[in-house]
């Protein structure tokens, strides 16, 4: 089953929301709300290879309340097959493209079904947005090309903005602040966004929805950061996306995924970000031992949201939970299972 939740900010957040992050705020909610016993249970069923569920990073939706969608890294440049004035002339207009980082749908759905297979492909389909009633757009004054893409850009949906609050430091276990120690943080403001799911285990996926009820998100939870409403929308899932979700061989990511050896890394076109999380101790502040435990998680590898997978064979599932720190009999795990669309040409 495909669905989607959609996601109502209702303050603030220390750090960013990512895939991991989600994942993170349910297995607590489920510890909080089932018991350690449940959590234990529902883990077991992604480290023995059947995920009750899969899901996407975090989707931006615009003011018609449609979702975009991560730019993938297609085979060659804008440039490709140009003589040095054609060099020359471009210029100026790759810099912009270079900064269109989402895209729509039906842009999306022709890049999946093997109708725009390289960069100046998607560049010409571009293009033909920006200047719909014009025949061929590509002779268009690369200034005024230019300036269309720079438009199209700022007018694209954003997740966030970053701003700073004040903050008072707070000693956890006198709960007092000394006078006059104020410092600036930056903190993240989120507009509303989507998360696609695919489900595989409806059992699981409603006790999900009930742990996202039971907890926030991110840092600094104990002073009204991370709180958030959310429904679940399967009208704002696109029209023919669901026919772009069985398993294939090569596939585009919507949500980072740890390399695995099924991937054939030579055949990909991805992007790889590194990211290390705190230790999350919101739940210790009441246990004296809390300030033993470790500050930081190991750092995980992961292939971008947006990157392009070729498999050895076609799958349902790519990815996997990596674990991150193990304190004494207990193991804190990372999300990495990506939740992928696969190409149909």
């Amino acid at each position: 089953m495909l669905t989607a939740l959609v996601f109502y900010p209702q303050s603030p957040f220390r750090g960013e929301i990512t895939a991991n992050t989600l994942f993170g705020a349910i297995c607590w909610g489920i510890r909080k709300f089932y018991g350690e016993d449940e959590l234990k249970n529902f883990l077991s069923e992604y480290k023995n290879g059947n995920p009750p569920f899969v899901f996407s990073s975090p989707l931006p939706i615009d003011k018609k309340g449609e979702l975009w969608f991560f730019r993938p890294p297609l085979e060659g440049s804008i440039f490709d097959n140009s003589n040095r004035e054609e060099l020359k002339r471009r210029y100026p207009v790759s810099k912009r493209f270079k900064k269109l980082s989402l895209i729509e749908w039906d842009v999306l759905k022709k890049i999946l079904s093997g109708k725009i297979k390289s960069e100046k492909e998607l560049f010409g389909e571009i293009l033909k947005k920006l200047f719909p009633k014009e025949g061929n757009a590509e002779d268009k004054d690369p200034q005024e090309v230019a300036e269309a893409l720079e438009k199209y850009t700022k007018e694209a949906p954003k997740l966030k903005e970053t701003t700073l609050t004040v903050k008072t430091p707070i000693n956890r276990l006198t709960f007092t602040a000394k006078e006059g120690e104020l410092h600036n943080e930056v903190v993240n403001v989120y507009n509303p966004f989507a998360v696609l799911f695919k489900v595989y285990n409806q059992k699981w996926f409603e006790k999900a929805k009930v742990a996202l009820k039971v907890v926030r998100l991110g840092g600094n939870k104990t002073v009204g950061l991370g709180r958030f409403e959310f429904e679940e929308k399967k009208e704002i899932i696109p029209e023919g996306l669901e026919d772009f979700t069985n398993k294939g061989e090569r596939i585009y990511l919507l949500s980072p995924a740890t390399p695995t050896t099924y991937i054939d890394i030579e055949r990909s076109l991805y992007e790889v970000k590194i990211e290390r999380s705190a230790v999350d101790k919101s739940l210790g502040y009441f246990d004296p031992s809390f300030v033993n435990l470790p500050v930081w998680k190991k750092a995980i590898t992961y292939l971008k949201e947006g990157s392009i997978l070729s498999l050895k064979e076609p799958s349902e599932v790519v990815g996997s939970l990596k674990e991150t720190l193990r304190v004494g009999n207990s193991t804190i795990c990372a999300y990495g299972l990506g939740f992928f669309l696969s190409f149909l040409g």
